[in-house]
């Protein structure tokens, strides 16, 4: 369900991703006397609508009732609201509310993950999207499920970043380069599924309909699901936390330790005589206090590290969303050949990303995987702005324009899933949701920029490349400051996330703020277990 989120909100105006300039021929109360149903009509923003009789025409007033014709007989929310002429910007208004709900979920929703925990905000928002999306398949005011849809953004943003920092969360140091680079890798397989998903049903609300049904599994998950051992760590709730580890062992057939998990506070690896022995966790004292994202922002050095990887996650939106995913799967129909084979292989064409980062990752580690992605695809960005449609002796360069820009699409794609990571892997687990969610609002600033940036083609047409070129650019070179979390233990305590990276890590100072008692976890029997 994953890569289907931003679906709640975008099938009703482009089929899930699929742009709908071929407007739905929906059949329309009231219409004119012509009828041409199934045929191809332009999109709808460049029309210019008069009356139908003579007198108003030569009055030039705008006509309020149509015929709407498509080649691929769809039924979209423009034909259901006659969201063409001057009511166009209404379309558009409906996906800006949309971005502006998701924007608003990932903080209200980052925090509220933090506080309550990942299972509740997690289930919560996925059962609310898929409620809200099955009722705004049957509403016929523009007003009503503009409304829903910021809703629904806001609990598909929700979910989203949980489900993500949840499972970082799940797997050991070891796996989490796989599990990171696996759960992007859906939202590549999420847009290529719902490609034959809206080729059958051709219709807006039909497929809103199958892609919220979903969403209600999150009923039955409930009892199965359990919550993020780290983060009822980060809570002072030892016991659930050694449930979890127990229910974990007994699942995949392993005994658990004969002591039980004993958790205790340190951030070294001690002798194995210094090992203790006791059962009873090591709590936080009185005079240490639960860290805030606040504290977070007054560290300087994990505030270094917020400002490059949320500098990243900006450039990223910029230029991968508008430039490369944006620009190239909602204008999939503006391609060549039919728009839904364009839109799959444009899903398709994420997948090897993925597959490509986690090898990166795996050989050279998250620093020089990141960088060398935001250098090639700046160096890239800057090369396509300066390449002419033909040569002077008339040498067509489209395909070479073609295979460069997929190039950059595919390096952005990489480095915005492991800049993901990184932003997991260098916050506290008390905010470490928060801190996700603000990314996320960055991100959007970038995606929200982007388009202004276009402007500045009148100016100069190698202008708005060679910028988010540049950007990406300065972006490499500020990634080699971040400390390389690879095969490092999540940081639980904001002197954990100060010193991660670093061989050997303080003992924080008195009135130091603790996100949780626990890094590492010991047993009885004197050796060391990785639970988490």
């Amino acid at each position: 369900m994953r890569a289907m989120e931003r679906g709640h909100g975008g099938a009703a105006l482009d089929a899930g991703g699929i742009n709908a300039a071929s407007l739905g021929g929906a059949d329309q109360e009231n219409t004119v006397t012509h009828d041409f149903s199934n045929q191809t009509l332009p999109d709808a923003s460049n029309l210019e609508c008069t009356a139908e009789d003579t007198e108003s025409a030569s009055m030039g007033s705008l006509c309020t009732e149509w015929e709407y014709y498509a080649v691929y007989n769809e039924s979209t929310i423009v034909t259901d609201f006659d969201l063409v002429c001057d009511r166009t910007i209404l379309a558009e208004t409906a996906q800006s509310i949309f971005l502006v709900g998701m924007l608003v979920g990932s903080v209200v929703f980052g925090y509220l993950s933090d506080v309550f925990g990942r299972k509740v905000i997690l289930l919560g928002t996925c059962l609310a999207n898929g409620v809200f999306g099955i009722v705004v398949a049957f509403l016929w005011s523009y007003t009503s499920v503009v409304i829903l849809w910021f809703l629904i953004g806001m609990f598909a943003q929700g979910y989203n970043q949980v489900q993500f920092v949840m499972i970082m969360e799940l797997f050991p140091t070891n796996s989490r380069t796989l599990a990171g680079s696996l759960n992007s890798m859906f939202w590549g397989l999420g847009v290529v599924a719902l490609t034959p998903i809206a080729y059958a049903l051709r219709n807006w609300r039909h497929m809103q309909l199958a892609i919220s049904a979903p969403c209600l599994l999150a009923i039955p998950l409930w009892p199965i699901l359990d919550e993020s051992a780290r983060w009822l760590l980060s809570k002072g709730r030892i016991e659930d936390a050694q449930k979890i580890l127990h229910k974990m062992a007994r699942w995949n057939g392993v005994a658990p330790p004969s002591g039980g998990f004993l958790i205790k506070e340190t951030t070294i690896d001690p002798p194995s005589s210094e090992l203790s022995n006791s059962l009873d966790p090591v709590l936080p004292t009185p005079s240490e206090k639960e860290c805030t994202f606040l504290d977070v922002l007054r560290t300087r050095r994990v505030l270094l590290n917020l400002c490059i990887i949320y500098f990243a996650w900006i450039n990223k939106s910029s230029v991968c969303f508008f430039r490369t995913y944006y620009g190239a799967s909602l204008n999939s129909s503006n391609l060549a050949g039919n728009k839904y084979t364009n839109f799959l292989f444009l899903g398709l064409a994420e997948v090897p990303g993925y597959i490509i980062i986690h090898f990166t990752m795996t050989w050279w580690g998250r620093r020089p995987s990141l960088c060398l992605f935001f250098l090639v695809s700046g160096a890239a960005s800057i090369v396509t702005a300066f390449l002419p449609e033909q040569t002077a002796d008339g040498t067509d360069l489209t395909i070479v324009i073609t295979v460069v820009a997929m190039l950059v699409k595919l390096c952005i794609v990489c480095a915005y899933a492991i800049n993901l990571i990184c932003c997991t892997e260098i916050l506290p687990t008390s905010v470490r949701n928060i801190g996700f969610g603000v990314g996320a609002v960055c991100g959007s600033v970038g995606l929200i920029t982007a388009p202004f940036v276009i402007y500045l083609d009148d100016f100069a047409s190698f202008l708005p490349l060679t910028l988010f070129g540049g950007l990406c650019i300065l972006a490499a070179i500020l990634v080699p400051i971040l400390p390389e979390t690879g095969n490092k233990p999540l940081p639980e305590s904001l002197e954990d996330a100060r010193n991660i990276g670093k061989k050997v890590q303080k003992t924080p100072e008195p009135n130091t703020a603790v996100c949780t008692p626990t890094t590492d976890a010991k047993i009885e029997d004197g050796s060391k277990v990785d639970a988490l």
